[in-house]
């Protein structure tokens, strides 16, 4: 199992951070948080549910399907996107 976490300034000067487990290249468990704002409220909450239980290969063209539904105010899709390609393709430590 590997834990991570991230933590981004986004150019709006708010913060993004993930927290991220991963469990034989499956996403187990994770946490989408930060001063930003996104409507509908639940959709963050949305995101990280379809999340889990995916493939690791397969979560940002599931973050992608979000791009029309939900608008982030203080942050991005790309900046999740971004954020979360960081942890996956981090080399895991000994």
């Amino acid at each position: 199992m590997i834990v991570r976490s991230g933590l981004r300034r986004v150019p709006e000067g708010k913060t993004l951070k993930i927290d991220l487990v991963v469990d034989e290249d499956r996403i187990k468990d994770i946490v989408i948080s930060g001063d930003f704002f996104a409507y509908p409220t639940e959709a963050i909450e949305e995101l990280e549910d379809d999340l889990k239980g995916s493939r690791v290969d397969e979560a940002l063209d599931i973050v992608e399907k979000y791009r029309d539904k939900i608008v982030i105010v203080g942050a991005s899709i790309d900046e999740i996107k971004d954020l979360l390609k960081e942890l996956i393709m981090q080399e895991p430590r000994p």
